[in-house]
């Protein structure tokens, strides 16, 4: 009876070349760099804090207006904020309204950052 050779091990998965003959990165279409800037180990071990740093200082101060008396007896809308925000000491004013048609939404737009602070009060 023939002896059966054993398929397998690392001299046998080093040894085959690929079946087209190109290599793995050329197969995926690259050239065998990173396109794309991954962040390194060294990033991804920093706190958040220390990521955070970089970032401007934001503080948001919210009072609730009265919607009757600024938008008028007919208004749709049922909330009105103003938010106050300071952005490393430069001033910027927010109107936030809940509406019943359109919903939450800010004067500069549904992704203000404006809006989800009102919308925690």
């Amino acid at each position: 009876m023939p002896r059966v050779k054993k398929s397998g091990g690392k001299a046998g998965k080093a040894a085959r070349p690929r079946a087209n003959g190109v290599k793995r990165a050329a197969a995926r279409g690259g050239s065998g760099t990173q396109s794309t800037r991954r962040s390194t180990k060294r990033e991804k071990a920093l706190p958040a804090k220390a990521r955070l740093k970089d970032q401007p200082v934001r503080i948001f101060k919210v009072r609730e207006l009265n919607a009757q008396q600024k938008c008028g007896p007919g208004t749709s809308v049922e909330r009105l904020f103003r938010v106050d925000e300071t952005v490393d000491g430069s001033p910027r004013a927010h109107l936030v309204f809940l509406d019943r048609r359109h919903g939450w939404y800010c004067e500069h737009g549904v992704e203000c950052p404006a809006v989800n602070h009102a919308r925690r009060t």
